[in-house]
């Protein structure tokens, strides 16, 4: 083999080496600190909103859901808005992703009740004797004694311990500085719940200097999904003043899927200056607060302010929850501007509600703008029902804008054909 073949064989192993590395990188296998990291590109900004993208519309045949969305610009209302980007949870300085790391063997994917190794946490179960054996012995200043003893006491079902060491995991909290030991006691606490261990946690936070560890406690809170935890997170998203553990608290309380907070945001809605706690308050509002939650975003979004306008119809391309229908069906016959207009119908469509189709068909027969009634009609279409068809053959026959005209016909025809393919 002479030189010039053994430079290109080098040649060939050094770009298969490098195409290797990139593509592990991008799995999230290894981490390559001169390639940029998710979290890294995110805005501190806007609040990563984790909503789920809306249902997919049928268009098997003919590809005739694509040809209403392909209908022409009418201006004056604003044309068809394609689906807001999702980031993820904001990574905070020295992370490469999501705060708080990989949870440690075992450990379930989500929050929920906690079961020890015999059942549920709270009911009856035996207890382990090699718990207390190894409780004994525990130091809980030494990060390898505490962290053998966290690992022998966790099993793939959630955690041996019980209420009476919640004083232990507090205090191992409060003597270590080692994040991954204090990891694997917040994983035990997820699994304990219950009120004493979020009021545990969340004295933590409240005394924590390091911000990788209040994050990951944050994260603790939302997986324990307690009323107390959720009121806490409310808190911290008002008082806070770090950016990055806004966020974290934000996605926290998405994390809990309760409404329990509703009161606590509307009121810091109504009592913050600072744009991004209004901005993730009615981010929140948007995905928890259910009827209420969607009044303020409505009330936002139809504000005469520019600045409360543009976060309110910002939070109202969120909003999908079928507990908002009242508000949303009461704010369109109220009419307002062409883009609330407009939102407010895509966000009846979002919710896939039958309740909803009235006040769109309502809105697709008397808008006075084309663009308006064509988003009524798409709406529709996406929702579907037999219900809808004596309505869209009116706009297809009678209405003045011949697009309109024509999307109602295909609107018709979708329709039909979905309903055609349902089994019986």
């Amino acid at each position: 083999m002479n030189w010039l073949e053994r430079f290109v064989f080098l040649g060939i192993v050094l770009a298969a080496g490098v195409v290797t590395l990139i593509a592990l990188s991008a799995s999230g296998v290894v981490h390559l600190p001169f390639l940029p990291s998710r979290s890294t590109e995110e805005s501190d900004d806007e609040p990563p909103v984790a909503r789920p993208p809306p249902p997919p519309l049928p268009d098997e045949e003919g590809g005739l859901l694509a040809e209403l969305r392909r209908e022409g610009d009418f201006g004056n209302g604003g044309g068809a808005r394609g689906p807001g980007s999702s980031p993820g949870a904001a990574a905070l300085p020295g992370q490469d992703g999501p705060v708080g790391g990989d949870a440690p063997p075992g450990t379930p994917a989500e929050g929920g009740p906690s079961e020890g190794a015999d059942g549920p946490a709270g009911g009856s179960r035996a207890r382990d004797p090699i718990v207390d054996q190894l409780k004994k012995t525990v130091d809980l200043k030494d990060p390898g004694q505490l962290l053998a003893f966290l690992i022998a006491t966790f099993t793939p079902r959630g955690t041996k311990l019980g209420p009476e060491d919640l004083g232990l995991l507090l205090e191992g909290l409060a003597a270590q500085t080692d994040f991954g030991v204090r990891n694997l006691l917040f994983s035990h606490l997820e699994r304990l719940g219950g009120e004493e261990a979020v009021r545990g946690v969340l004295g933590f936070i409240g005394q924590e200097q390091n911000p990788q560890a209040v994050a990951r406690g944050l994260q603790a809170l939302g997986v324990m999904a307690d009323d107390a935890a959720v009121f806490g997170l409310v808190d911290f998203l008002g008082d806070t003043p770090n950016a990055r553990l806004r966020d974290v608290a934000f996605q926290s309380l998405l994390a809990t899927r309760s409404g329990a907070g509703t009161d606590d945001l509307i009121a810091l809605l109504a009592s913050t200056a600072d744009p991004s706690v209004r901005r993730y308050s009615l981010a929140a509002l948007s995905q928890l607060g259910g009827e209420r939650g969607a009044s303020a975003v409505l009330s936002y979004a139809a504000s005469s302010d520019p600045e409360e306008r543009a976060i309110g119809l910002k939070s109202l391309r969120d909003l999908s929850n079928p507990a908002a229908v009242p508000a949303l069906s009461d704010a369109l016959a109220q009419g307002g501007a062409p883009d609330f207009r407009t939102e407010v119908i895509r966000a009846l469509g979002r919710t896939r509600q039958p309740a909803a189709v009235t006040p769109i068909l309502r809105s697709a027969t008397s808008d006075p703008l084309p663009a308006v009634r064509l988003e009524a009609i798409r709406a529709v279409a996406g929702l579907g029902g037999t219900g809808a068809v004596p309505t869209l053959s009116s706009i297809a026959a009678q209405d003045q804008h011949p697009g309109v005209r024509k999307a109602a016909e295909r609107a018709i025809q979708l329709i039909e054909r979905r309903e055609a393919a349902r089994p019986r």
